[in-house]
Protein backbone atom coordinates (compact mmCIF):
# COMPACT_ATOMS: atom_id res chain seq x y z
CA UNK A 1 0.00 0.00 0.00
CA UNK A 2 1.20 3.53 -1.17
CA UNK A 3 1.73 5.26 2.63
CA UNK A 4 0.93 8.62 0.67
CA UNK A 5 -2.89 9.52 0.48
CA UNK A 6 -3.96 9.12 -3.26
CA UNK A 7 -6.44 10.58 -5.38
CA UNK A 8 -9.64 8.10 -5.67
CA UNK A 9 -13.67 8.13 -5.64
CA UNK A 10 -14.54 9.92 -2.34
CA UNK A 11 -17.89 10.57 -2.02
CA UNK A 12 -18.34 11.69 1.42
CA UNK A 13 -18.20 15.64 -0.49
CA UNK A 14 -21.61 17.51 -1.03
CA UNK A 15 -19.80 18.95 -3.96
CA UNK A 16 -19.72 16.11 -6.08
CA UNK A 17 -23.78 15.63 -6.21
CA UNK A 18 -25.23 18.87 -6.26
CA UNK A 19 -28.43 17.63 -7.15
CA UNK A 20 -28.97 15.09 -4.52
CA UNK A 21 -27.45 17.59 -1.96
CA UNK A 22 -30.83 19.75 -2.49
CA UNK A 23 -32.80 16.71 -2.67
CA UNK A 24 -31.58 16.22 0.71
CA UNK A 25 -32.15 19.24 1.98
CA UNK A 26 -35.95 19.31 0.56
CA UNK A 27 -36.07 16.11 2.88
CA UNK A 28 -34.98 17.71 5.91
CA UNK A 29 -37.88 20.51 5.48
CA UNK A 30 -40.23 17.87 4.89
CA UNK A 31 -39.41 15.73 7.25
CA UNK A 32 -38.47 18.25 10.53
CA UNK A 33 -37.44 17.40 13.90
CA UNK A 34 -39.31 15.58 15.69
CA UNK A 35 -39.05 17.52 19.07
CA UNK A 36 -38.74 21.21 20.20
CA UNK A 37 -35.36 22.78 21.29
CA UNK A 38 -32.28 23.76 20.27
CA UNK A 39 -28.46 23.80 21.50
CA UNK A 40 -29.02 26.05 24.41
CA UNK A 41 -31.68 23.22 25.49
CA UNK A 42 -29.35 20.47 24.91
CA UNK A 43 -26.48 22.89 27.01
CA UNK A 44 -29.24 23.22 29.92
CA UNK A 45 -29.66 19.22 30.08
CA UNK A 46 -26.07 18.98 30.42
CA UNK A 47 -25.12 21.15 32.67
CA UNK A 48 -28.04 19.22 35.13
CA UNK A 49 -26.34 16.07 34.50
CA UNK A 50 -22.64 17.59 35.16
CA UNK A 51 -24.42 19.10 38.90
CA UNK A 52 -25.70 15.67 39.74
CA UNK A 53 -22.89 13.57 38.76
CA UNK A 54 -20.45 11.55 40.90
CA UNK A 55 -16.45 12.00 40.43
CA UNK A 56 -14.52 10.25 37.75
CA UNK A 57 -13.22 8.05 40.15
CA UNK A 58 -11.44 8.11 43.37
CA UNK A 59 -7.80 7.06 44.88
CA UNK A 60 -7.39 3.85 47.02
CA UNK A 61 -6.80 4.00 50.37
CA UNK A 62 -3.14 3.11 51.27
CA UNK A 63 -2.18 -0.39 51.90
CA UNK A 64 -1.31 -0.87 55.39
CA UNK A 65 -1.43 1.38 58.88
CA UNK A 66 2.31 2.45 58.48
CA UNK A 67 2.00 3.64 54.96
CA UNK A 68 -1.63 5.48 55.85
CA UNK A 69 0.10 7.23 58.54
CA UNK A 70 2.53 8.48 56.48
CA UNK A 71 0.17 9.69 53.78
CA UNK A 72 -1.62 11.59 56.67
CA UNK A 73 1.23 13.36 57.63
CA UNK A 74 2.26 14.17 54.24
CA UNK A 75 -1.32 15.87 53.47
CA UNK A 76 -1.33 17.89 56.36
CA UNK A 77 1.98 19.25 55.32
CA UNK A 78 0.60 19.88 51.86
CA UNK A 79 2.61 17.86 49.94
CA UNK A 80 -0.38 16.46 48.05
CA UNK A 81 0.16 12.63 47.96
CA UNK A 82 -2.74 11.57 46.39
CA UNK A 83 -2.35 13.68 43.84
CA UNK A 84 0.89 11.66 43.39
CA UNK A 85 -0.87 8.34 43.53
CA UNK A 86 -3.50 9.76 40.63
CA UNK A 87 -1.02 10.95 38.05
CA UNK A 88 1.18 7.77 38.91
CA UNK A 89 -1.63 5.72 38.26
CA UNK A 90 -2.10 7.88 34.98
CA UNK A 91 1.22 7.44 33.81
CA UNK A 92 1.10 3.90 34.51
CA UNK A 93 -2.28 3.09 32.19
CA UNK A 94 -0.60 5.48 29.83
CA UNK A 95 2.58 3.10 29.74
CA UNK A 96 0.73 -0.03 29.36
CA UNK A 97 -1.58 1.42 26.23
CA UNK A 98 1.62 2.89 24.98
CA UNK A 99 2.48 -0.69 25.10
CA UNK A 100 -0.11 -1.75 23.14
CA UNK A 101 0.01 1.05 20.50
CA UNK A 102 3.71 0.11 19.40
CA UNK A 103 2.37 -3.32 19.06
CA UNK A 104 0.17 -2.01 16.72
CA UNK A 105 2.69 -0.18 14.37
CA UNK A 106 5.06 -3.46 14.29
CA UNK A 107 2.00 -5.14 12.58
CA UNK A 108 1.92 -2.09 10.42
CA UNK A 109 5.62 -2.28 9.40
CA UNK A 110 4.90 -6.24 8.71
CA UNK A 111 1.94 -5.41 6.54
CA UNK A 112 2.95 -2.67 4.90
CA UNK A 113 6.50 -2.22 5.37
CA UNK A 114 8.22 1.16 6.31
CA UNK A 115 9.12 4.01 3.67
CA UNK A 116 12.27 5.78 2.78
CA UNK A 117 13.76 7.40 6.35
CA UNK A 118 11.27 5.74 8.41
CA UNK A 119 11.85 3.37 11.09
CA UNK A 120 12.74 -0.45 10.90
CA UNK A 121 10.93 -3.01 12.95
CA UNK A 122 13.47 -2.82 15.21
CA UNK A 123 12.78 0.70 15.75
CA UNK A 124 9.55 0.13 16.64
CA UNK A 125 10.12 -2.73 19.22
CA UNK A 126 13.07 -1.25 21.21
CA UNK A 127 10.53 1.56 21.90
CA UNK A 128 7.84 -0.78 22.66
CA UNK A 129 10.16 -2.52 25.15
CA UNK A 130 11.04 0.95 26.73
CA UNK A 131 7.39 1.55 26.87
CA UNK A 132 7.03 -1.30 28.56
CA UNK A 133 10.38 -0.84 31.16
CA UNK A 134 8.53 1.61 31.82
CA UNK A 135 5.19 0.52 33.09
CA UNK A 136 7.09 -1.82 35.20
CA UNK A 137 8.63 0.63 37.44
CA UNK A 138 5.60 2.64 37.93
CA UNK A 139 3.96 -0.64 39.09
CA UNK A 140 6.85 -0.96 41.13
CA UNK A 141 6.80 2.42 42.27
CA UNK A 142 3.15 2.20 42.94
CA UNK A 143 3.54 -0.67 45.50
CA UNK A 144 6.41 0.82 47.26
CA UNK A 145 4.69 3.61 48.24
CA UNK A 146 1.36 1.48 49.87
CA UNK A 147 -0.59 2.26 46.23
CA UNK A 148 -2.43 -0.63 44.32
CA UNK A 149 -1.07 -0.62 40.64
CA UNK A 150 -4.34 -2.83 39.49
CA UNK A 151 -6.72 0.32 40.29
CA UNK A 152 -7.78 2.96 37.78
CA UNK A 153 -7.31 6.21 39.29
CA UNK A 154 -9.44 9.29 37.74
CA UNK A 155 -6.82 10.30 35.62
CA UNK A 156 -6.17 7.26 34.43
CA UNK A 157 -9.75 7.04 33.27
CA UNK A 158 -9.59 10.36 32.09
CA UNK A 159 -6.59 9.60 29.91
CA UNK A 160 -7.56 6.37 28.74
CA UNK A 161 -11.29 7.56 27.34
CA UNK A 162 -9.58 10.75 25.67
CA UNK A 163 -6.59 8.53 23.62
CA UNK A 164 -9.64 6.27 22.74
CA UNK A 165 -8.89 8.04 18.99
CA UNK A 166 -5.64 7.02 18.49
CA UNK A 167 -6.27 3.22 19.29
CA UNK A 168 -8.99 3.43 16.80
CA UNK A 169 -6.39 4.80 13.90
CA UNK A 170 -3.73 2.45 14.68
CA UNK A 171 -6.14 -0.67 14.64
CA UNK A 172 -7.86 0.61 11.84
CA UNK A 173 -6.71 -1.78 8.80
CA UNK A 174 -6.69 0.65 6.75
CA UNK A 175 -4.60 3.19 7.94
CA UNK A 176 -1.02 3.19 6.88
CA UNK A 177 1.95 2.69 8.62
CA UNK A 178 2.85 6.75 8.16
CA UNK A 179 -0.72 7.16 9.23
CA UNK A 180 -0.12 5.26 12.38
CA UNK A 181 2.71 7.50 13.23
CA UNK A 182 0.70 10.59 13.05
CA UNK A 183 -1.49 9.28 16.38
CA UNK A 184 1.63 8.12 17.62
CA UNK A 185 2.59 11.94 17.66
CA UNK A 186 -0.37 12.59 19.59
CA UNK A 187 0.19 9.87 22.41
CA UNK A 188 3.95 11.04 22.75
CA UNK A 189 3.60 14.55 23.00
CA UNK A 190 0.93 13.80 25.98
CA UNK A 191 3.17 11.74 27.26
CA UNK A 192 6.62 13.99 27.43
CA UNK A 193 4.45 16.74 28.71
CA UNK A 194 2.84 14.25 31.86
CA UNK A 195 6.33 12.71 32.61
CA UNK A 196 7.70 16.39 33.38
CA UNK A 197 4.38 17.22 35.54
CA UNK A 198 5.04 13.71 37.47
CA UNK A 199 8.58 14.85 38.27
CA UNK A 200 7.32 18.06 39.76
CA UNK A 201 4.51 16.29 41.32
CA UNK A 202 7.38 13.64 42.82
CA UNK A 203 9.59 16.45 44.41
CA UNK A 204 6.46 18.51 45.50
CA UNK A 205 5.34 15.51 47.30
CA UNK A 206 9.48 14.90 48.66
CA UNK A 207 10.12 11.58 47.26
CA UNK A 208 13.44 12.30 46.12
CA UNK A 209 14.33 9.19 45.63
CA UNK A 210 11.61 8.94 42.17
CA UNK A 211 12.86 11.87 41.12
CA UNK A 212 15.92 10.24 39.14
CA UNK A 213 14.08 7.39 37.54
CA UNK A 214 11.34 9.95 36.13
CA UNK A 215 13.81 12.02 35.05
CA UNK A 216 15.46 9.23 33.01
CA UNK A 217 12.07 8.15 31.83
CA UNK A 218 11.62 11.87 30.49
CA UNK A 219 15.01 11.63 28.60
CA UNK A 220 13.75 8.27 27.02
CA UNK A 221 10.24 9.64 25.61
CA UNK A 222 12.04 12.63 24.57
CA UNK A 223 14.25 10.33 22.27
CA UNK A 224 10.95 8.57 21.27
CA UNK A 225 9.25 12.16 20.29
CA UNK A 226 12.43 12.80 18.32
CA UNK A 227 12.26 9.81 16.48
CA UNK A 228 8.33 9.82 15.73
CA UNK A 229 9.07 13.88 14.40
CA UNK A 230 11.98 12.61 11.98
CA UNK A 231 9.86 9.47 10.41
CA UNK A 232 6.98 11.78 10.23
CA UNK A 233 9.33 14.34 8.50
CA UNK A 234 11.09 11.88 6.02
CA UNK A 235 7.36 9.95 4.78
CA UNK A 236 5.71 13.38 4.20
CA UNK A 237 9.53 14.80 2.77
CA UNK A 238 10.09 17.23 4.44
CA UNK A 239 13.12 18.65 6.43
CA UNK A 240 13.30 20.24 10.02
CA UNK A 241 13.41 23.43 8.85
CA UNK A 242 9.86 22.82 6.97
CA UNK A 243 11.62 22.85 3.10
CA UNK A 244 10.83 20.03 0.90
CA UNK A 245 13.17 17.28 1.51
CA UNK A 246 13.13 15.02 -2.09
CA UNK A 247 12.75 11.97 -0.39
CA UNK A 248 10.70 9.33 -2.67
CA UNK A 249 7.94 7.76 -0.35
CA UNK A 250 7.50 4.14 -1.51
Amino acid sequence: MNQQATVGTNRTGIAAAPQRAQEMLTGMEEFPPTSEGNAQDIARVRIAYAKEAEPLGSIPLPMGIKNKAKTAIKAVMGAQPTLLMDKLGERLAFERSGTRLYEGLVSKHEAFGSFTGGPSQGNLEEILQEEYRHFTMLSSTIEQLGGDPTAVTPSAALHATASQGIVQVIVDPRTTLLQSLEAILIAELADHACWEALIALAQQAGEDSLVKPFEQALVTEQEHLMKVRTWLAAGHGYTSSGKKGGRKVH
